[in-house]
């Protein structure tokens, strides 16, 4: 029976308050909400089930991802196909973000678009160095951010004609900010005279 005179007061604050279901069935708590813990984890039991089904993915996300003197980011774009094949799952598509790089010889500082065609397989139970799947879930993160800095130059180099900086007073030598010496004397920049060759 209800009592149509006393409000409903939840078990305490923020209860979930049961919604109306048909008759015989357990009441469902709380708004059914689907989440992903990352924007790079796709659920794909359903590409597992079906070998040679396909699938396609859109990740726009916010990366930082980098090496000594290049940084990717702070927006990482895929668009993705993803297709069960061999026990596993194939991952392919372009990716696209933005590098920041840093010359090795004259610090200059300077940004490219940058556009990666990935190709990786994931599960494959005959590759025990591959990527993994976890059950039925796809982790992209670690495909893709390999994928990126793998082609980001170890040693950016702003034009290859650079000419570095000044042993002596650390001037940029592609400028006219170094006046020239006759004698060198005992400098903090002495030690890069030696990266203008390599």
């Amino acid at each position: 029976r209800v009592d149509r005179e006393r409000p409903f007061r939840p078990a305490g604050t923020g209860a979930p308050i049961p919604r109306r279901t048909p008759s015989g069935e357990k009441p469902i708590r709380g708004p059914l909400i689907v989440t992903r813990e990352s924007d790079f984890r796709f659920a794909v039991a359903d590409l597992l089930a079906h070998p040679g089904h396909r699938r396609s993915v859109s990740i726009e996300t916010k990366v930082d991802w980098g090496l000594e003197l290049s940084r990717v980011g702070p927006l990482l774009t895929a668009e993705l196909w993803l297709e069960s094949a061999s026990g596993g799952l194939v991952v392919r598509g372009p990716v696209t973000s933005v590098v920041g790089h840093t010359c090795h010889r004259c610090l200059t500082e300077w940004q490219e678009s940058l556009v990666v065609d990935v190709l990786e397989a994931l599960g494959v139970p005959d590759d025990p160095d591959g990527y993994v799947l976890n059950r039925d879930v796809a982790d992209l993160e670690p495909v893709l951010r390999d994928a990126v800095l793998l082609a980001v130059p170890l040693s950016p180099t702003c034009r290859p004609d650079c000419r570095g900086l000044c042993a002596v007073c650390g001037a940029d030598l592609n400028g006219d900010s170094c006046p020239g010496h006759d004698e060198e004397p005992d400098s903090p920049f002495a030690p890069l005279r030696g990266l203008l060759d390599t």
